[in-house]
């Protein structure tokens, strides 16, 4: 599995960005099947990053709701849906996903950047 993610990535490195999806969303269909995670960050996760740096955030938008039903408090996949939706326009559904951030970090001493830009979006959304 390790080896068809990394694959995917020197796929989308080389501009073959639709065989480096279809190669990621292979290997997030197996890990959604097999029902747990297999690394350290989840191929579907992997998969919504790469849609991003394609710019195609809806497509993202839609690989990091089906994350977070498998890994409901990863960092990077609130975060990711949350600028997804931003990208696409979706305001009201970036909030939520920041507010998760947020409700999900909390008693946290973190400095991330990520975080200090979701607790202000939900400062701005009161």
């Amino acid at each position: 599995m390790l080896y068809q993610e990394a694959s995917a990535w020197v796929l989308h490195a080389e501009g073959k960005d639709e065989e480096a999806t279809a190669a990621l969303r292979k290997a997030a269909d197996h890990e959604d099947a097999v029902g747990e995670e297999q690394t350290s960050i989840p191929a579907r996760e992997m998969l919504a990053d790469m849609l991003m740096e394609m710019k195609r955030p809806e497509m993202a938008l839609a690989e990091y709701q089906g994350d977070l039903k498998f890994n409901p408090k990863r960092f990077n996949g609130l975060y990711g849906a949350a600028q997804a939706a931003e990208m696409a326009g979706q305001a009201s559904k970036a909030a939520e996903y920041y507010a998760v951030l947020v409700k999900t970090c909390d008693g946290s001493t973190s400095e991330r950047p990520e975080l200090a830009k979701a607790k202000q979006a939900v400062v701005a959304q009161k």
